[in-house]
């Protein structure tokens, strides 16, 4: 029993941190008034990487400081990459999603676990209730959002660097030869592998959108 109580928890984490990152996901775009249905096979697997990184690093590594940044650099270059955004704005709408969300999140901690000690619904099933009830209200405010057309429209094309593709394809290869140095010295090879996978998945899309690009002119 115990042993299937040991599996369970980084199951659990990651069930419930993907579907948490999808809402965000969700959220960060229909402020902008785009849908993150296009994206999603994309974003489940960007959503995945992401969340095993995080469970690591709070599990194994003691670094659970490093996972929001992480994250949103990940959601960053998923923006980027697959919706197609230039990189100036998919860190504003990275940064705008992750802050509102985090909002909805305390907002259902002060409804639902004003009793519990924040620190304690980390690794636990009231954590994981608490995820499933943000992202059902992240995922009902997004619907909203985009059924009555609520949002913003930005003219994206006028932040975008002229380089902008090749600083998208170095900041990717540099990232991964960062995660990948961090984690070889804590011989997680599968790590290694989900990251490098994420990194290729980041390249493809960005190269395909430079090939398309030159394309068109």
């Amino acid at each position: 029993m115990k042993g299937i109580c040991v599996m369970w928890e980084p199951i659990r984490f990651l069930l419930f941190s993907t579907v948490e990152t999808m809402a965000a996901l969700t959220l960060m775009l229909s402020i902008f008034r785009l849908k993150a249905v296009k994206y999603v096979l994309p974003a489940l697997f960007i959503g995945l990487v992401m969340n095993l990184q995080s469970y690591i690093l709070r599990e194994e590594m003691s670094l659970s400081y490093l996972a929001p940044a992480i994250s949103t650099l990940l959601y960053i270059l998923l923006i980027t990459t697959v919706v197609r955004v230039p990189i100036l704005w998919a860190a504003i709408i990275s940064i705008t999603g992750t802050f509102l969300y985090t909002l909805v999140q305390a907002i259902m901690i002060g409804l639902f676990f004003g009793g519990v000690d924040t620190a304690d619904l980390q690794n636990s099933a009231e954590g994981s209730l608490l995820q499933a009830i943000t992202s059902a209200s992240v995922f009902a405010i997004s619907f909203v959002l985009l059924k009555f057309k609520i949002g913003f429209i930005a003219d994206f094309e006028r932040l975008r660097l002229k380089w902008e593709h090749v600083l998208v394809i170095v900041f990717i290869v540099g990232s991964l030869m960062a995660s990948t140095f961090m984690f070889y010295y804590n011989d997680l090879f599968l790590m290694i592998l989900y990251v490098s996978m994420a990194a290729g998945l980041f390249l493809y899309y960005a190269l395909k959108k430079e090939r398309e690009e030159l394309e068109d002119d």
